[in-house]
């Protein structure tokens, strides 16, 4: 696993690396519809960008994540009330099955 890692990683980060030297000349970007304009490296802009794209979808991942974990507690704890009512069940079964003694 570790070498599939490193495999997958040294390309990735060649050609990063790679796309950083080739694209260093400035552009401009305006953030709309605010007023602010910035000058940066293409390359900036474009990691800039991965990254927070990264970002925002492991928060959505994170807030998925959480609501499957809730519906799974729930699950479970629905699991375990059913399971309750099942062994009262039997218990009650087997009291009433349980033949009585004919009182003298």
């Amino acid at each position: 696993m570790r070498r599939l890692s490193w495999i997958v990683t040294l390309p990735l980060m060649l050609i990063g690396v790679v796309f950083a030297v080739v694209n260093r000349q400035a552009v401009e970007v305006r953030l709309w519809p605010l007023e602010i304009e910035l000058q940066a490296p293409l390359f900036v802009v474009v990691l800039l960008a991965v990254f927070v794209g990264f970002v925002l979808g492991g928060v959505a991942t994170w807030f998925a994540a959480g609501r499957r974990r809730r519906a799974a507690r729930e699950e479970h704890h629905r699991l375990r009330q059913l399971e309750q009512q099942v062994a009262d069940l039997r218990r009650e079964r087997e009291r009433s099955l349980v033949p009585r003694s004919p009182a003298a």
